[in-house]
C-alpha cells in the first residue's frame, strides 16, 4: 500500500493539537505487540516550519489519507526521547521515539486492588483495572473467560493488565485511540481475513486484491530451548511455606496430570516425547488475599492455572516466523494470518508452509514516498522466543513483586499449660487458632503426668465444750438383743430409763430444763509442699483425651521418653485445605480412676501466617 499524504500531529493528553501545524516526517514506524506496550519512532528535519511544537511528553500521532480519501490513524504515542543527528550534507534531523499511548497507563497505580469476591475470582477484572486509568481510557469487552483471583500492591494499570492476562492465558491489544480491546484466549482470536503469499513479478498489481498481502522476506525460528514437560509452581511465600498446589480443588485439564501432594503439573504427551523436563517457577504475586479456606483454595487454583498456561506455551518447540510484507491493510496483533509459502529447487519442494498462524506482533513503516510495509511476527503458540534480556527482566520483575507484596511466612507458637485432675474434675486446656493463620502445618500436644502437689502439708485441731443450764436429752440406742432403735425418756422422778425392748439401763442425770452447748474449735495448719504418692497418682493408661467433645484420642498418644508423651492433634484441628476448622478449641483430659494427677503440657503450633489477614 502506498499513501499520498501522511503527517504527524503534536497533541496534549486531551487531544488538543499544539504548535502551528503538523510535522512532515520523513519516515514513521510503529510497533504493536500482543498484550504489551508498543512503541513508535519517526524522523523530521530541523527545518520543518512547525518544529517548535516538538517536545518531550507530548503526544505524536501519525495520520494519513487512504485510497478512498478518508483520514486514518497510523499510530503514535508519548514522546520520550528526542535525538539529533547530522547527515553527510550537513542537514540536521531530529529522531523522535517513545511508547505508544499505553504509556499513559503507567501514570496511574491500581493501589491495593483485590480482584476477588467472597474469596473467589471475578470475571470483570480488566474492567476494574481500567477504571483506575487516567481519564479518557476505555476498555472493550472486559469480561474474562477464566475468573481472575489476584491482588495488587502499587502496580501500574499497565502492569496489572499484563499480569492478569499472563496468568489466565488471555490477551489484549491497544485499539483506536485510548482504548484497550480485551481479546480472550488465543483459541478465540479472529481471523484477519488476509492471506500472505509469495512475491510475484508485479506486486503493485496485487494492491487491488484486499485479501492478499505479499511476502517480501521470511525468517523461520524453531525454538526448543524452553520446552518443559512439567512445572513445579510456587506462589507467595519463602522457602518451605510458599503457596503450592496442595489446596487446589480444580481438576487437571485434559492431557495433564496434577499432583497436589508433590506439587507439580505434568503435560503427559510432552513427557512421553521428550522425557522429564521440569522447572520450578515462582509466581510471587499469587497468594491468598485473606486467610479463609475459600481464599486458600482460590489462590492454589490460580497457581494451577498459571502453571497450566505456562505449560500450554512451552510443552513443545515454538515455530515462529518473522515475515516482511508489502501490506495493503493494517494487520493487527491478536488475529490470525494464513501464510502460504513454497520453495522449489529443480522442481523439488524443499520448503512448504501453509498454515493459519497467530499474529504476535506487527511493525508498520511509512517511508518518505508513502510506501507502507509491515513486518509481522507469527507463530504456532501465543508466545515469542525468549531473549537473554527477557530472562533478566523477568527475574527483576519477580524480585520487585516479592518486595512489594505480602509474602507468606513460617510461624511456630508454643503455649504452656498446667492443671490438676481427679475422677470428679477433668483437666481442661483451652486454646485459640485465629485468622492470623493462613494454614496450619502441625499441632502437637506434649505432656507429663505428675503427682498432685499442695502447699498445705496437714491440718490438726481440738475443741472445748461449755454447758449451760440443765436440759433434757432424747437418746436413740440400738439394743443388744433385738437390734432395734428405741427411745429413751425420763420417768416421773427424773431418772433416765430404757423405754422398751432393751437391756440397757441409764441412771438419772439430773434435772431436765432445756439448755445450750458452746463448741469452740481450734485448728492448726502446717504449710509446705505436699506431694501425693506414686500409688495414688494416675497413669497415662487411666486417661481419656477428647478434643472439642469428640471421640477419645488415647490411641494416638505416644511415649517420647523422659516421662513425656505426645499427641498429634493436626488432623482433628484443620479442614481440607489446612485451615483451622474452628477458632475456639478445648482439649479435655478426664479419668474414671479414683486417683489424682497434675498435667504439665506444651502445645506447639507450626503454621503459615500472612499480614493481609487483618483489615
Amino acid at each position: 500500500m502506498r499513501v499520498s499524504n501522511f503527517w504527524v500531529d503534536i497533541e496534549n493528553s486531551s487531544g488538543d493539537k499544539l504548535g502551528n501545524g503538523p510535522l512532515r516526517a520523513r519516515v514513521f514506524r510503529v510497533k504493536r505487540p500482543l498484550s504489551k506496550s508498543g512503541d513508535f519512532s519517526f524522523e523530521v528535519t530541523a527545518s520543518d516550519p512547525n518544529i517548535a511544537g516538538l517536545a518531550e511528553k507530548r503526544i505524536a500521532i501519525c495520520r494519513y489519507i487512504d485510497s478512498a480519501g478518508a483520514q486514518q490513524t497510523f499510530g503514535g504515542g508519548v514522546i520520550d526521547k528526542i535525538g539529533l543527528k547530522t547527515g553527510e550534507k550537513g542537514e540536521v534531523v531530529f529522531q523522535v521515539s517513545g511508547n505508544d499511548l499505553t504509556r499513559e497507563l503507567n501514570y496511574r497505580s491500581v493501589g491495593s486492588l483485590a480482584l476477588a469476591s467472597t474469596g473467589a475470582g471475578v470475571t470483570d477484572g480488566p474492567d476494574q483495572i481500567i477504571a483506575l486509568a487516567p481519564a479518557g481510557w476505555t476498555l472493550s469487552d472486559g469480561t474474562t473467560v477464566t475468573a481472575v483471583y489476584a491482588g495488587f500492591d502499587g502496580e501500574s494499570v499497565l502492569s496489572a493488565l499484563c499480569r492478569v492476562g499472563e496468568h489466565i492465558g488471555e490477551h489484549w491489544r491497544l485499539g483506536t485511540g485510548r482504548n484497550i480491546e480485551w481479546l480472550g484466549p488465543a483459541s478465540t482470536f479472529a481471523s484477519s481475513g488476509l492471506r500472505a503469499v509469495q512475491q510475484v513479478n508485479d506486486p503493485v498489481g496485487w494492491e487491488s486484491q484486499s485479501e492478499i498481502v505479499l511476502i517480501l522476506a521470511m525468517e523461520e525460528i524453531s525454538d526448543a530451548a524452553d520446552v518443559l514437560s512439567r512445572v513445579i509452581p510456587r506462589g507467595s511465600g519463602n522457602g518451605g511455606v510458599a503457596l503450592t498446589l496442595a489446596a487446589a480443588t480444580d481438576a487437571a485439564p485434559a492431557g495433564y496430570t496434577l499432583s497436589t501432594a508433590s506439587n507439580y503439573l505434568k503435560h503427559d504427551a510432552a513427557e512421553t516425547a521428550y522425557g522429564r523436563i521440569e522447572r520450578v517457577l515462582d509466581f510471587k504475586g499469587l497468594g491468598p488475599l485473606s486467610n479463609t479456606s475459600t481464599d486458600i483454595e482460590s489462590a492454589a487454583n490460580t497457581l494451577l492455572q498459571a502453571a497450566y498456561e505456562h505449560l500450554e506455551r512451552y510443552h513443545e518447540p515454538l515455530k515462529a516466523y518473522r515475515i516482511g510484507l508489502w501490506a495493503n491493510s493494517m494487520l493487527l496483533p491478536g488475529t490470525t494470518l494464513r501464510v502460504v509459502y513454497r520453495s522449489l529447487v529443480d522442481g523439488v519442494v524443499v520448503y512448504d508452509l501453509d498454515d493459519e498462524l497467530l499474529i504476535l506482533g506487527v511493525e508498520h513503516t511509512l517511508d518518505a514516498t508513502g510506501l507502507h510495509t509491515s513486518q509481522v511476527e507469527v507463530g504456532t503458540k501465543d508466545r515469542q522466543p525468549l531473549s537473554d534480556i527477557d530472562v533478566v527482566l523477568g527475574a527483576a520483575s519477580s524480585g520487585k513483586i516479592a518486595a512489594a507484596h505480602q509474602q507468606l511466612s513460617a510461624s511456630v507458637d508454643t503455649l504452656t499449660w498446667r492443671d490438676e485432675m481427679d475422677d470428679a474434675k477433668a483437666a481442661n486446656f483451652r486454646f485459640w487458632l485465629g485468622d492470623e493463620y493462613t494454614q496450619i502445618s502441625q499441632v502437637v500436644f506434649r505432656f507429663r503426668i505428675q503427682p498432685l502437689r499442695s502447699t498445705v502439708k496437714s491440718v490438726s485441731g481440738s475443741s472445748t465444750t461449755t454447758d449451760g443450764t440443765m436440759h433434757t436429752h432424747q437418746i436413740y440406742i440400738i439394743t443388744g438383743t433385738e437390734g432395734e432403735a428405741v427411745r429413751v425418756a425420763t420417768d416421773a422422778g427424773g431418772d433416765y430409763l430404757v423405754a422398751t425392748g432393751g437391756d440397757y439401763l441409764l441412771t438419772a442425770l439430773g434435772d431436765d430444763p432445756a439448755h445450750t452447748h458452746t463448741l469452740t474449735p481450734v485448728l492448726a495448719t502446717i504449710y509446705g509442699l505436699f506431694e501425693e504418692t506414686a500409688g495414688n497418682t494416675l497413669a497415662e493408661s487411666d486417661l481419656v483425651y477428647k478434643l472439642n467433645a469428640g471421640s477419645d484420642l488415647a490411641a494416638g498418644v505416644t511415649d517420647i521418653g523422659n516421662g513425656w508423651f505426645e499427641l498429634d492433634l493436626t488432623a482433628e484441628l484443620v479442614d481440607s485445605v489446612g485451615r483451622p476448622s474452628q477458632e475456639n478449641n478445648i482439649l479435655e483430659i478426664s479419668t474414671a480412676t479414683a486417683k489424682t494427677a497434675r498435667i504439665e503440657a506444651q502445645l506447639t503450633v507450626r503454621g503459615v501466617v500472612q499480614a493481609v489477614a487483618y483489615s
